[in-house]
């Protein structure tokens, strides 16, 4: 089969690699489409745990084209999308219903095992899920990630209809599909972004109000304000890590919810106790969805209550064409490549 290895930082090659095979119950899937997303920004340039001679892509979508010996044959044929983590399904944390966090596993695809820039992976029947023909291929494969990320962190902030919701890095493909989401759940959405000329697209996923990164937290709270909410946002959905950290913090209300989804620029955050304190905030961590958010996802985007942001494609050999495209911040959504 044919896979885009990284071979150094910021570069690519064309490789021939053995088709894998299937053991146990797994599924050997032909990759259709896989997505582009700021974790594979950072692990491109060598800022993650992906070491050259890794095939990166964890947005993947494919159809089953053969089962492990003891695996369920009434998967073969049927178009799926995969949850990035692929868990061991027995481990604590699996038992426990965080098969997000499993280590037990193969892991992680593009760092712990291959990932979708290529034409074939290994995935099981406890990170796939059946693709309805309604959905297309490049729209599935960001489904997990672009998706269900930003699904998963407004269940960890408990953000419900009632609630103001922050979104840092809004334009980006988690932060803007985040906004459609919060929006499609009834919560009211600020958006914050780099990309001025972004604004359009962001008010059409629904956001209430868009406000410039540099008008800091001061813009967030009198956008607040203008809402109905003169002390701030009850949530904040902070997918662009160390940038915009302090902004988020600063924008909550008292008992006000924050959730770091990413980190554009690995390294550590000031957090003023201070502030936590009086206001009597909380901050969690949130990392990606498990296959039951995975589900709800689907069923979103087959119901039409959230639309995904039509991603670019690009074939395969073009891979790093794509990843400039992204680095250029000219996107809105998410980028795809096709094997």
């Amino acid at each position: 089969m044919r896979a885009a290895v990284l071979t150094a930082p910021d570069r690519f090659e064309l490789h021939e690699r053995e088709v894998p095979e299937p053991v146990g119950d797994q599924l050997l899937v032909r990759v259709a489409a896989c997505g582009i997303c700021g974790h594979d920004v950072l692990a491109r340039k060598g800022l993650l745990a992906a070491k050259p001679g890794q095939v990166l892509g964890h947005e993947i979508a494919g159809r089953v084209e053969a089962v492990g010996p003891s695996g369920d044959r009434s998967w073969l044929g049927k178009r799926v999308a995969l949850v990035q983590r692929f868990p061991c399904g027995t481990c604590a944390e699996c038992r426990a219903g965080h098969t997000n966090t499993c280590r037990g596993g193969p892991g992680f695809y593009g760092e712990d095992l291959p990932g979708g820039y290529a034409e074939f992976v290994l995935a099981g029947p406890a990170n796939a899920v059946v693709l309805p023909d309604s959905i297309d291929d490049a729209s599935g494969a960001i489904l997990s990630c672009a998706l269900g990320t930003g699904l998963h962190a407004l269940r960890r902030t408990r953000a419900t209809a009632d609630d103001l919701v922050l979104v840092t890095g809004a334009s980006g493909g988690v932060g803007v599909h985040t906004v459609r989401i919060a929006a499609a759940l009834g919560a009211t959405v600020i958006a914050v972004t780099s990309r001025a000329a972004t604004e359009p697209a962001l008010r059409a996923s629904g956001a209430h109000a868009v406000v410039p990164v540099s008008a800091g937290a001061a813009g967030v709270r009198e956008a607040a304000a203008d809402l109905g909410r003169p002390r701030g946002v009850d949530v904040a959905i902070e997918t662009t890590g160390t940038p915009t950290f302090a902004l988020s913090l600063r924008a909550l209300a008292p008992h006000g919810r924050l959730a770091v989804v990413g980190n554009t620029d690995p390294g550590a955050v000031e957090v003023h106790l201070g502030l936590v304190i009086v206001k009597e905030l909380e901050i969690v961590g949130s990392a990606h969805a498990d296959r039951q958010e995975l589900l709800e996802v689907v069923d979103l985007v087959a119901s039409g209550r959230v639309t995904p942001v039509p991603p670019r494609e690009w074939p395969l050999a073009e891979v790093a064409a794509a990843h400039a495209a992204l680095d250029s911040g000219a996107l809105v959504g998410r980028a795809v490549v096709r094997p």
